[in-house]
């Protein structure tokens, strides 16, 4: 079920005419403010382009909207709950019967990430929250009721598990009802880059939609894969990308940078839209993110500029050249063997997965004034004969923590010991950067003072700067 309202399949194979994709730009660029009459008419216009709500949206018809809200911070970290809004009134004002914006948030969020203390507001170390506690802090819940939808969480939506047509790697998903069912599915993402598949837009934002299992264990080395199955079992009808405020860097959340841009983008095939928005990040050659290609490999949609007709402003009169995560832009083990010269990497027969995961570890284990050791891959090679630091020996990812020979031995000591320095999980991701923190934290290398200190300096960041773009946005706590 590629598109459940559609007549036409809107595929790489079947499509003759070229596929509409529309750019609006703002009046004043961001930070400078944009309010929120002057957003929801680059929305409508963005819409307009594309065909009006009216061909998306008939009398009577439930809707389901689906942002990117990673992480409780605002633009450009989440989608502009002005956006959304806008996206509820159109529809509401088409005569849809019920509109409903879902969302879960991501697995660091829930699990993870160092918050703001919910019921004093104050600097503390409570963890995790909720996607409605993210859409109450943001100001999103109050914008949607205001404009006549409701919110949901994923975590709290009733599901049900369908297959997935054709699916590579993914072939059963525990889908939420509100979307399956929904006569119309918007998909509203943000424009950021991401560490783990260069971009995120519209296809990588569906990852929203799964339960929290397949949500974290997805994030392997064929995650791009992952993502594109997803769209498999329902396409987005229509997809509009909030390019007000965009994203470089190390994406997609709080350690990204902030790039003002001022546009709206929008389109029917979601392959098309995140083809033209990459190319509005300065991503010249769309083939080259993973999850585009793929898409049009599958035949869920256009990914050639050729066959995509750009209406409203052009690609170039909008485009910037973002600033690519640092893996897309030097080899990755630049960032892992040979950096921290009290650290110790043996790595073999790892996936780039966990390469990338090393590479986040080993700022941390840098800090044991004492020196540490990394063990990571299915095959490391280690040195016979070596007098280990068992204290400070970490293995991370499952594949390490299986291997046999002499790993197995080092694994055993460190056992015999009494430590616990096995980061487990394939991908070893925030789980084991839990235990790793938890680990640091006991052995007094890090304290409490200096999360809440990381935490609230980012935080404070991504605050300041979006009260400037919005002078009328307070956090809700």
């Amino acid at each position: 079920m590629l598109n459940k309202r559609r007549d036409i399949e809107v595929s790489g194979e079947h499509m003759t005419e070229k596929l509409k994709v529309s750019i609006v730009k703002s009046k004043t660029a961001p930070p400078a403010p944009i309010d929120e009459r002057g957003i929801a008419e680059m929305v409508k216009e963005a819409v307009d382009l594309v065909g009006g709500i009216g061909r998306f949206v008939k009398p009577g018809q439930t809707v389901a909207i689906k942002p990117n809200l990673f992480a409780p911070f605002p633009p450009p970290v989440s989608v502009d709950r002005r956006v959304i809004k806008a996206l509820v009134s159109l529809c509401v004002g088409a005569g849809a019967k019920k509109v409903a914006v879902i969302e879960g948030v991501s697995v660091g969020s829930l699990i993870k990430r160092v918050n703001i203390d919910r019921e004093s507001g104050s600097d503390k170390l409570p963890r995790g929250m909720k996607t409605v506690d993210v859409m109450r802090l943001l100001g999103i819940k109050d914008a949607v009721e205001g404009a006549g939808g409701e919110v949901m969480g994923v975590e709290d939506a009733e599901k049900e598990c369908v297959m997935v047509p054709c699916g590579k790697v993914l072939h059963f998903i525990d889908y939420p009802k509100a979307i399956k069912d929904a006569d119309v599915f918007i998909d509203v993402p943000a424009l950021k880059t991401h560490t783990m598949t260069m971009v995120t837009l519209g296809i990588k934002n569906l990852q929203g939609i799964l339960n929290e299992g397949d949500r974290y264990f997805g994030h392997r080395d064929d995650l791009d894969q992952h993502m594109v199955d997803i769209v498999k079992v329902r396409k987005p009808d229509l997809t509009l990308v909030d390019g007000l405020i965009g994203m470089e860097g190390m994406g997609a959340g709080e350690a990204g940078l902030p790039v003002p841009m001022g546009v709206i983008i929008a389109g029917e095939d979601v392959v098309s839209v995140d083809s033209v928005s990459s190319m509005v990040m300065g991503i010249e050659n769309p083939f080259v993110v993973g999850t585009t290609r793929i898409a049009a490999h599958d035949g869920i949609g256009v990914a050639d500029p050729s066959r995509i007709d750009v209406v409203g402003k052009k690609i170039e009169d909008v485009a910037k050249k973002f600033a690519l995560p640092l893996n897309y832009t030097q080899p990755i083990d630049s960032m892992v063997t040979g950096v921290y010269p009290n650290v110790d990497v043996y790595i073999g027969g790892a996936c780039h997965a966990c390469w990338l995961m090393a590479a986040v570890v080993l700022g941390s284990l840098a800090k044991i004034k004492e020196g540490a050791s990394l063990i990571v891959g299915v095959d490391p090679k280690v040195p016979p004969g070596k007098k280990w630091d068992y204290k400070n020996t970490f293995f991370l990812g499952d594949c390490a923590i299986g291997a046999s020979g002499e790993t197995r031995e080092i694994r055993n000591r460190i056992t015999l010991e009494g430590h616990d320095t096995f980061l487990y999980g394939c991908l070893p991701y925030q789980q084991a950067m839990i235990k790793l923190e938890e680990i640091l934290l006991d052995r007094g290398v890090i304290t409490k003072e200096d999360l809440i200190k990381k935490a609230r300096s980012a935080r404070e960041r991504f605050f300041d700067y979006y009260k400037k773009f919005d002078p009328t946005w307070e956090p809700f706590f």
